[in-house]
């Protein structure tokens, strides 16, 4: 029997591959709770708005990118040639929008019953010892016409044009993917709150706030101790605080080496070795004085919604409500 697991990206496809023999591993590699993911009329053009975005953002070559997602669905494709397909993602946000997108694919493309299987568990791949991966690795259940049913739905709202179908999944029962209520509710609060935040820029602001120098690269690990589920990776961190530091009014000041930069040796070191610190600005919008999207052009995609200051969508974290532009 040959198996083929899908999962998050290279380090734990590379870890199941060796801990688990006569497997093939396809590693999903998307950071889909970035950038747009709008609705399209093929995949094809999908794919496109992703290489366009990851790209512009530094991620690799606009080439490379072409060629890593499509083999992505070459590997897809053949998917059928395996005795079984087993999905293997984590608890956190950005493994919850990747299996919701590789679920949507197999509700187009079913296999024979009992062959497509998941394994989920609130634990990370690379974190586990091998004995603990042949753990889990019996767990795998079969896929339900419930998970599918539920996965194609979510996915759909995500790339909606407004966050309103995302937002009302959580008032449905959910619990045909166990950890997808979370997930729903953390990318929620990946929109802008009443501050013009969004909710890792607040834990940013508010670790800078507690008056501890803390270098970038202890930042990051602060924030990500402070989230229920790590989703967020150091490439996407950079971005994050590159955003918050060099646009039309900054909230830290003294990223030294900004933009990041991770092919200039020295300007990287500069960069995760400097003491980010609050502006004024930065410490009006932490105290409740400032509203940051008064001051800061807006332009950036939320799954399949398209965030600019005049069509501001808000998540209120207080009330847990959609807040809808003026």
């Amino acid at each position: 029997m040959v198996d083929l697991i899908i999962t998050n990206g290279d380090s734990a496809g590379e870890l199941l591959r060796r801990t688990l023999q006569g497997t093939e591993v396809l590693p999903w590699r998307d950071v889909l709770h970035e950038g747009p993911v709008p609705l399209t009329e093929t995949r094809e053009e999908l794919s496109a708005a992703r290489v366009a975005f990851l790209a512009d953002a530094g991620a690799a070559d606009p080439s490379v990118l072409e060629n890593d997602f499509e083999a992505r669905y070459r590997g897809l494709s053949i998917s059928a040639n395996f005795d079984r397909v087993i999905l293997w993602f984590e608890h956190d946000l950005y493994d919850q929008l990747q299996l919701l997108q590789v679920l949507d694919w197999f509700a187009d493309h079913p296999r024979e019953a009992e062959t497509l299987l998941l394994v989920q568990t609130d634990d990370y791949i690379t974190r586990q010892e091998p004995d603990a991966i042949v753990e889990e690795a019996a767990l795998a259940r079969p896929v339900t016409d419930a998970q599918l049913d539920l996965a194609v739905r979510a996915w759909a709202a995500f790339r909606q044009p407004t966050p309103e179908a995302w937002a009302h999944l959580l008032r449905e029962d959910l619990s045909a993917l166990p950890f997808l209520r979370g997930g729903v509710a953390r990318m929620l609060e990946e929109l802008p709150g009443p501050d013009g935040v969004t909710r890792t820029e607040r834990l940013v602001l508010a670790c800078l706030n507690a008056g501890s120098a803390l270098t970038s690269v202890a930042l990051f690990g602060a924030v990500q101790k402070m989230e229920d589920a790590e989703f967020m990776g150091d490439w996407s961190f950079w971005r994050l605080l590159d955003g918050l530091a060099l646009g039309a009014a900054p909230l830290i000041a003294g990223l030294d080496g900004a933009p990041f930069q991770a092919e200039d040796k020295a300007r990287m070191e500069a960069y995760v070795k400097s003491q980010p610190a609050l502006t004024t600005l930065g410490k009006d919008v932490v105290e409740g004085r400032a509203d940051w999207a008064e001051h800061q052009p807006i332009d950036r995609w939320w799954g399949g919604t398209h965030l600019t200051n005049a069509r501001l969508w808000r998540w209120d974290p207080e009330t847990e409500h959609l807040i809808a532009p003026l």
